[in-house]
């Protein structure tokens, strides 16, 4: 009995360390959402300690060293390897101002980073002339806690029924130009943690326009209408030591005998 207590527990062992190294790495902490056609800012009423970011503010052309990000007195965080751009057909929430872009044509960059002063459980930016290839990665003290790629905006807007109404810049001043690309306003609740970096990328040939970048420590609930929804990872690693627990004490519970063992073995 107790060479088969042995066997049981190394072998409940080893499948609870293979159900944890071979289980798919889930991108299940974050809720995205987007907000309707026509808005390109953040529901602010709904977010705690928020912070938003216009880039009007900013010189035009790429900057290695980028520039910090200032509220007020308060220090947000800093941008590295930036690309600012006047507004145009692409980019510039309300037609006016800056907006930020990761294009490797232009700047010869295809990722830039904020990192953040205090952990944040929020961000959203107006995603401006959007394409699969634009990819968000969260960071939580150096730790990727979150990638997601664009992909999914791009498949969940173009099977909406009112989808005509996110494709083309809808500010007066570019109305419908680059129709062939959507614009929305995008959320990422972090449900599960925290992060301190984002870094955005462009796999493709494209660019990554966006603007209004917004963070908040906290939010009340999530708002607009849900792409993706968090499946948090501890529910699946709690299934996992369930399954493994209840399978070591069956053994230990129950008779069986030599020929069952081997079966199962």
């Amino acid at each position: 009995m107790k060479s088969l207590l042995i066997k049981s527990a190394i072998a409940s062992g080893i499948v609870l360390s293979l159900a944890t190294i071979t289980r798919p790495v889930m991108a299940s902490s974050f809720t995205v959402s987007i907000e309707n056609a026509g808005v390109q800012n953040a529901q602010l009423s709904n977010l705690l300690n928020a912070h938003v970011q216009t880039f009007d503010a900013q010189t035009a052309g790429y900057s290695a060293t980028g520039f910090q990000s200032n509220d007020g007195t308060t220090n947000v965080g800093s941008y590295k390897n930036t690309l600012i751009v006047n507004a145009d057909q692409y980019g510039g929430a309300g037609g006016t101002g800056k907006y930020f872009d990761v294009n490797a044509n232009i700047s010869g960059q295809t990722v830039s980073t904020l990192n953040l002063t205090t952990a944040q459980s929020y961000f959203g930016l107006w995603w401006s002339a959007g394409d699969a290839n634009n990819v968000l990665t969260f960071l939580s003290q150096g730790k990727v806690v979150e990638t997601i790629t664009t992909a999914d905006v791009v498949k969940y807007i173009a099977a909406l029924t009112n989808k005509a109404s996110y494709y083309g810049n809808p500010n007066s001043t570019f109305a419908n130009q680059n129709s062939g690309e959507p614009y929305a306003f995008i959320n990422f609740y972090d449900v599960a943690g925290t992060f301190d970096q984002v870094q955005f990328s462009n796999i493709g040939g494209t660019g990554f326009e966006s603007d209004n970048h917004t963070v908040a420590t906290s939010y009340k609930s999530i708002t607009g209408s849900v792409v993706t929804k968090a499946v948090p990872e501890s529910s699946s690693l709690l299934g996992v030591l369930v399954i493994g627990f209840v399978g070591a004490t069956s053994v230990m519970t129950r008779r069986v005998n030599k020929k069952s063992v081997l079966q199962l073995s």
